[in-house]
C-alpha cells in the first residue's frame, strides 16, 4: 500500500496525519525537502526519529516542495536502504544533479533472483536513467507512455535537474487527493478510523433484495455493495473497501475496538456472528 505526501510551498503536514500514515504503513520511512542548495533528504525505520527530523527540515526550508513516505512492504527486503525516496542517479553527468523519487503501488519491474531491492528502487536507479532520466518526462508522449505503465500507482519525483522543466512531477496524480492545506495524498491511510462502537457490536450483513445505492465497485473482486450491506468490508470477498486488504489479514483500516467483532474470530465464525444478529442463522 505505503502512503506519499507531498507539501506544495508553504505547507506542511500535521504531526498526527504523519503517525497515523506511519501505523498503517509501517516498513520505513523517508522524506525528500527541496532547499535553495540542494534537496535534503532522510530515511530509517523509526517513524518517531524520521518524522522528527522531516518537521524540524520543514521548518527550516518551508518555501519550496517537500514530500513523505510510509512504506508498506511488497517487494524487496524490510530495510533503511528500501526506504523511500530513492536517489536516480544521472547517466552522462560526472556530478548527479539532486534528483530523488518515491512511489505508492507497486511497480511491473522484473526483479532478477537475488536482488534485494524493491521495485521502485530498481525504477529509479536502472528504468529511469535508461529512459533518459527525469528530463525525459518533459516529452508528453513519455509521460503518458509511463503514466499508463503505473496506472494504480503513484509517482512522485523532486529534481534539481537543470534539463527538467519542473522541480515536481506527480504521475498519475489524479489517482490521489489535494487536501485544503495545500497536501497532496495518495491515499487516506493517513486518516483515523471513524468506525462506531455501534457498529461494531452489531455487524450487518448484506440483504439479497436490498436496492443498490453505490455506484463504486468492490476493488478487489467487483460486487456492488448493498444499501443494508456492510459499509467496510465486500461480504463477497471480505476485501476491506478503503485499502482493499483482506478482513482480519491484511487490512490496514482496523483498530484495536474491531476485535469485538472478528479479529480474534475465523471468516466464518465472523459471518456466523452477524447472521445470529441479523435472524438469519438457522
Amino acid at each position: 500500500m505505503c502512503l506519499l505526501v507531498v507539501a506544495s510551498p508553504n505547507s506542511t503536514p500535521k504531526k498526527k496525519d504523519l503517525e497515523c500514515a506511519s501505523c498503517n504503513n509501517p516498513h520505513g520511512f523517508g522524506f525528500a525537502v527541496i532547499t535553495p542548495t540542494g534537496i535534503v533528504t532522510g530515511r530509517g525505520m523509526s517513524s518517531k526519529k524520521v518524522i522528527k527530523q522531516f518537521l524540524e527540515v520543514r521548518k527550516e526550508f518551508p518555501a519550496s516542495y517537500a514530500m513523505f513516505h510510509a512504506r508498506y512492504a511488497t517487494h524487496g527486503v524490510k530495510n533503511e536502504d528500501n526506504c523511500h525516496p530513492f536517489k536516480v542517479p544521472y547517466n552522462t553527468a560526472k556530478v548527479a544533479p539532486d534528483t530523488y523519487l518515491a512511489h505508492n503501488g507497486i511497480l511491473d519491474i522484473d526483479i532478477k533472483a537475488g536482488d534485494k531491492r524493491s521495485d521502485t528502487r530498481v525504477f529509479a536507479e536502472d528504468t529511469l536513467p535508461a529512459m533518459g532520466g527525469v528530463a525525459a518526462l518533459d516529452d508528453e508522449h513519455v509521460w503518458a507512455m509511463v503514466s499508463k505503465w503505473s496506472l494504480g500507482s503513484k509517482i512522485v519525483i523532486f529534481t534539481l535537474d537543470p534539463a527538467a522543466k519542473d522541480t515536481c512531477y506527480i504521475i498519475n496524480e489524479n489517482a490521489g487527493h489535494w487536501d485544503n492545506d495545500g497536501m497532496w495524498w495518495s491515499n487516506s491511510t493517513y486518516m483515523q478510523s471513524t468506525w462506531s462502537s455501534t457498529y461494531l457490536t452489531k455487524p450487518s450483513v448484506r440483504s439479497l433484495d436490498a436496492p443498490i445505492i453505490y455506484d463504486s465497485e468492490c476493488g478487489a473482486c467487483g460486487a456492488i455493495p448493498f444499501e443494508d450491506g456492510n459499509p467496510y468490508y465486500c461480504e463477497m470477498c471480505y476485501a476491506c473497501f478503503d485499502c482493499t486488504g483482506m478482513y482480519g489479514d491484511s487490512c490496514l483500516c482496523y483498530t484495536p475496538e474491531r476485535s469485538k467483532i472478528g479479529y480474534t474470530l475465523g471468516e466464518k465464525d465472523w459471518w456466523n456472528e452477524s447472521n445470529k444478529y441479523n435472524g438469519w442463522a438457522k
